[in-house]
C-alpha cells in the first residue's frame, strides 16, 4: 500500500514493494530526459534531433491546445465559418461580416488557417478548410460548440475542478445528474444535443450491425428517437421503439410521434418494456457511474428474451490513436458533469458478463474515435 513520506521538497509517494526492472528503467529515463545537459547533447546529435524536435512540438501542442479550441469557438461565434460557407471572401468582407477591425480579423483568419478551419486561396482570398467545411455537415459539432463554454469555464481552474466538482458549471447544465428529472428546459437542451449529435454517429453504428425482419429494437435512453428512426429506415422490416423520461418522450415532434412507438419511464428505476429482442444503449453508459450502469445492464438482461441481443455504442477509452479523446477529453468532461467516466472495452466486457450476457464481441466501426460498438447475447435457457 503506497504511503506518503515527508521530504525536503514536501511529500513523496513511497512503496514497500520492490520496483520492477521496467519501473526502474522508467525512473532512470525520466531523470535523463529532464537533465539540461542531456537535452543540449540530444539537440546537437543528428540521430536524435528529429525526435527532440517532435517531442518539443508535441509538448507545445499540449500547451497550446486550449487556444486551438478557443480559435474554433471564436470562428463559430463570430460567424467566420458561416461567412465562408460555399463562398470565397476577402479580408475586408470577412472583417465586415464578423464585425471586427481588419487587424483582428487578420489574426483570426491566420489562426483558423493554421488549424485547417480555413484555407488560403491566394494572397487576398480565403475559404473554408477541410475541417471547417466538415463542421457544416455535422450539426452535433455545432451543438457541442454552443455549450462547451461551460466546460471551458470549469477547465479554467482544473485543480479546483478536481478538488470540488459539485459547483461545476457543466453539472448545473445537466440537472438530471443530481436526480432532477423535472426541468423541461434541461430536457429540451439534452434532447436537442442528442438528436443533433446522433446523426454524426448513427450510420457508423448501423453499418456495423444487422437487424433481421424479426428484430424488434428498443433504444433505451434514446431521446426523441433519432437513432430508432434511422434504424427503421436502414432496416425497414424491423420494428423500432424508444424508451426515455416522460418529459423527453413528450418533446418528440408530432410528425415523428405518429411513426415511432415510444415508452416513457426512468431506465434506472422503472421496468423496461418487454417483447423486444434487441436493446440498444447509444452513448448511455459512459454518462453514468458504475453502480447505475450495472443495474441498467441487469434490467436489460431481465427485459430481453432468451437469445436476445444488447447493443452498446459509445466512444471508449483506450481506443488506439485516440487515447486522448477517451481519458483526457471525456475524462474531464464527465468529471465536470458530475456523473460517469470513460471505460475501456475490457471493463464493459466484465460488466456485461456480470449481468449474465454471453457471446460478447466488438463490431468494427468506420471511425472508432467517434463510436465503438459491442454486442452481446442473453443465453438461451434450457429447461430440464
Amino acid at each position: 500500500m503506497p504511503s506518503r513520506s515527508a521530504t525536503s521538497e514536501g511529500f513523496a509517494l513511497t512503496s514497500d514493494k520492490p520496483k520492477s526492472r521496467y519501473a526502474r528503467f522508467l525512473l532512470w529515463r525520466n531523470r535523463l530526459l529532464r537533465s539540461a545537459s542531456f537535452q543540449k547533447w540530444a539537440a546537437r546529435l543528428p540521430l536524435s534531433q528529429s525526435i527532440a524536435r517532435q517531442r518539443a512540438t508535441d509538448l507545445h501542442h499540449i500547451l497550446a491546445g486550449f487556444v486551438y479550441s478557443q480559435t474554433l469557438s471564436a470562428s463559430y461565434k463570430l460567424g467566420l465559418l458561416e461567412c465562408l460557407k460555399d463562398r470565397i471572401a476577402t479580408l475586408d468582407e470577412i472583417a465586415e461580416y464578423c464585425e471586427l477591425e481588419k487587424e483582428a480579423a487578420f489574426t483570426l483568419v491566420n489562426a483558423a488557417v493554421a488549424i485547417d478551419l480555413l484555407q488560403k486561396v491566394d494572397n487576398a482570398h480565403w475559404t473554408l478548410g477541410e475541417l471547417g467545411a466538415s463542421i457544416h455537415g455535422n450539426p452535433g459539432v455545432q451543438s457541442m460548440l454552443r455549450h462547451h463554454d461551460l466546460l471551458y469555464s470549469d477547465m479554467a481552474d482544473p485543480a479546483q475542478l478536481l478538488r470540488r466538482r459539485e459547483n461545476a458549471s457543466l453539472r448545473g447544465y445537466w440537472p438530471y445528474v443530481d436526480g432532477d428529472h423535472n426541468d423541461p428546459a434541461a430536457a429540451a437542451r439534452y434532447s436537442e444535443l442528442m438528436a443533433d449529435s446522433q446523426h454524426l454517429i448513427a450510420n457508423h453504428i448501423l453499418d456495423s450491425i444487422s437487424l433481421t425482419g424479426t428484430s424488434r429494437l428498443l433504444d433505451v435512453g434514446g431521446g426523441t428517437g433519432t437513432f430508432a428512426r434511422l434504424a427503421a429506415d436502414r432496416f425497414p422490416h424491423s420494428e423500432t421503439a424508444v424508451f426515455d423520461l416522460p418529459q423527453v418522450i413528450a418533446s418528440i415532434p408530432p410528425k415523428h410521434s405518429q411513426q415511432l412507438r415510444a415508452y416513457s419511464g426512468d431506465m434506472f428505476n422503472d421496468t423496461l418494456p418487454e417483447g423486444f429482442n434487441t436493446i440498444s444503449l447509444v452513448r448511455i453508459l459512459h454518462d453514468h457511474d458504475d453502480l447505475p450502469v450495472e443495474r441498467l445492464l441487469a434490467r436489460c438482461f431481465d427485459a430481453l428474451p432468451s437469445g436476445g441481443q444488447i447493443i452498446i455504442a459509445e466512444p471508449m477509452a483506450g481506443t488506439r490513436g485516440a487515447e486522448s479523446i477517451g481519458h483526457t477529453y471525456f475524462g474531464f468532461y464527465l468529471w465536470a458533469m458530475g456523473s460517469g467516466r470513460p471505460r475501456e472495452k475490457s471493463e464493459l466486457y466484465r460488466m456485461l458478463e456480470h449481468a449474465g450476457f454471453a457471446g460478447i464481441r466488438e463490431k468494427k466501426t468506420h471511425i472508432p474515435a467517434l463510436v465503438r460498438v459491442i454486442t452481446a447475447k442473453k443465453p438461451n435457457v434450457i429447461f430440464c
